[in-house]
């Protein structure tokens, strides 16, 4: 199983259109190496520079260095995290946006079982 297997068994999120709650409230996405440089490869692939490089955030700021004022900059290439946000019981989307089906409990954690193991 690599990270795509794993991104597919995550349920859509039908966010609405330039919606950007969570992106501002989380700050820096958390990722493995994986995500990591394929976020990267993505940035330099699509001339993205700026503030978007720039993995250092103030401490009072809680907003996620890749997202604009039209939605995240990196969405193809959005960590796991953020796929799984507003799918799961424990990461409801707090504008209570949910896909079709929710994941279980059970599913959830097997989901974050298998990111730790493709992680390491």
């Amino acid at each position: 199983m690599n990270l795509d297997d794993l991104y597919n068994m995550i349920p859509s999120v039908p966010c609405p259109p330039g919606c950007i709650t969570c992106c501002k409230k989380f700050g820096i996405p958390s990722r493995t190496p994986e995500e990591d440089l394929r976020i990267k490869a993505f940035l330099r692939e699509h001339g993205i520079s700026g503030k978007l490089n720039d993995f250092e955030l103030s401490d009072s700021d809680n907003t996620c260095p890749y997202v604009t004022t039209r939605g995240c900059a990196i969405y193809p290439v959005r960590p796991f995290i953020c796929r799984l946000y507003g799918t799961a019981p424990n990461y409801l989307c707090i504008e209570n946006v949910r896909p079709i089906t929710m994941l279980s409990p059970e599913e959830e954690e097997e989901l974050l079982f298998l990111y730790r193991s493709i992680g390491k």
